[in-house]
C-alpha cells in the first residue's frame, strides 16, 4: 500500500502536477499508502505478544534487534553519506542527526528520520519497548512482580498513547490477540465471513482513502473527524480479526505463494522503494514522460517500479535482512503458514 501510494501520487507530483483529470485522484493515492501504516502496526501489535511472552528480556532484545536493525541502519548511514556528498536535505548533515536515528531517539529529540519512511520503525522499536515491560512485570515474572518495571511500562504505554494516536492502532492490535486467544480461542464462528470480510474491506477502503488524516499526533484531534477516525479504528479491526481466519475467500487469497512473497520482503521493499523510485523517476525526466498522455504512460511506470523495486528489496532481503538474524540464531524468521491459522 505504503509502495503504491508513493509510486502514484510521486507520478503526479513530478510529471502531471497541472494535470486536472490526475489531480482529483492523487490525495486519495496518498491517503490510501498513509492508512498502510496503520494496518502495520495492527498486525505488529498483535503479533508482538508472544515473543513477549515467549522469549527473556535479553533474547527478546537480541531477536528484534538483529531482526529489525541491520537493515535500518544501513540505509540510515547510506542516506546521511549519500546527502553529504549529494546534498538534498540542507541540516541534515550534522553528525547529531545520524546518532539520534541510529538511536531511535529522534522521536523524542525532534530530529528528522534519515531513512525515508523510517518514523514508523521508530515507533515500532518504542512500542516494543514498552510493550515487554508490562509483559514482562504483569505475566512473565508475576509470581514476582517488580513494581518498578510495571510502573515504568504502564508510564511509557500511556505517554505513546496521549502523545501519538496512531498508538491506538498498535493497542488495537494486542488487543485482537488477547480476545483471539482468550474468548474466540482462534475459532471465529461468523457466518457468511466472506460477505461480512468483503463490507469491512469496503469500509476501511472508503475511510482509509476519502478523509486526509495525518500521522501520528492528529487522529483523534482533527475537529470534524474523531467519529471518522474512530470508525477507522473499528473497521480495522473487524478486517484483521476475519482475515485471521482461513475460511473465507480473502483470507485464503492472502495465502497465496504470490502474496506470501511480498509479505516475505515487504520490510526490505519498505525501505527500499525510495531510492529505486529516484532512479525510475531520473529516466522518466530523460524521456520527457510529462509530455505524453498519462493514461498511457502510467501502466509503463508502475510496472518499471514495481520490477527494479522488488528486484532490489529481495536481494537485500536475502543478504542483509535475513543473512544477520540466521546467522546468529541458526533459525529462519518467516515459516510457512499452518494450515489452520491463528
Amino acid at each position: 500500500m505504503v509502495f503504491f501510494a508513493h509510486v502514484t501520487f510521486g507520478y503526479f507530483h513530478h510529471f502531471y502536477d497541472g494535470n486536472a483529470s490526475l489531480a482529483k485522484f492523487a490525495r486519495y493515492f496518498a491517503n490510501f499508502g498513509t492508512f498502510g501504516v496503520e494496518l502495520f502496526f495492527v498486525i505488529s501489535g498483535f503479533v508482538i505478544i508472544p515473543s513477549c511472552i515467549k522469549y527473556s528480556p535479553r533474547e527478546f532484545a537480541g531477536r528484534r534487534f538483529w531482526r529489525l536493525y541491520p537493515l535500518f541502519a544501513m540505509f540510515t548511514i547510506f542516506y546521511f553519506i549519500m546527502n553529504h556528498f549529494l546534498p538534498q536535505d540542507p541540516g541534515r548533515e550534522h553528525l547529531s542527526f545520524l546518532l539520534s536515528n541510529l538511536m531511535f531517539m529522534d522521536l523524542f529529540l525532534g530530529t528528522t528520520p534519515l531513512t525515508p519512511n523510517a518514523w514508523s520503525i521508530t515507533f515500532e522499536i518504542w512500542y516494543y519497548a514498552a510493550s515487554y515491560l508490562l509483559i514482562y512485570a504483569l505475566i512473565r515474572r508475576a509470581d514476582r512482580f517488580n513494581p518498578i518495571v510495571a510502573v515504568l511500562g504502564i508510564a511509557f504505554a500511556c505517554f505513546m498513547i496521549a502523545a501519538y494516536d496512531i498508538t491506538a492502532y498498535f493497542v488495537g492490535g494486542a488487543f485482537l490477540y488477547y480476545i483471539n486467544r482468550t474468548f474466540l480461542k482462534g475459532e471465529f464462528t461468523f457466518a457468511n465471513k466472506t460477505i461480512v470480510t468483503a463490507f469491512a474491506l469496503m469500509a476501511v477502503g472508503v475511510l482509509a482513502t476519502i478523509w486526509n488524516i495525518v500521522p501520528p499526533k492528529t487522529y483523534f484531534e482533527v475537529p470534524g473527524l474523531q467519529l471518522i477516525s474512530f470508525l477507522s479504528l473499528v473497521a480495522t479491526l473487524l478486517l484483521v480479526l476475519l482475515l485471521m481466519h482461513e475460511d473465507n475467500l480473502f483470507s485464503r487469497l492472502l495465502v497465496s505463494k504470490t502474496l506470501r512473497f511480498f509479505g516475505t520482503i515487504s520490510y526490505s521493499l519498505y525501505l527500499t522503494h525510495p531510492y529505486t523510485y529516484i532512479l525510475v523517476r531520473q529516466i522518466g525526466y530523460k524521456l520527457r514522460l510529462g509530455s505524453h498522455p498519462w493514461e498511457a504512460t502510467l501502466p509503463l511506470y508502475l510496472l518499471a517500479n514495481v520490477c527494479l523495486a522488488v528486484g532490489v528489496a529481495w536481494i537485500v532481503h536475502k543478504i542483509v535482512e535475513v543473512g544477520p538474524y540466521r546467522l546468529i540464531y541458526d533459525s529462519r524468521i518467516y515459516r510457512q503458514p499452518d494450515t489452520q491459522m491463528s
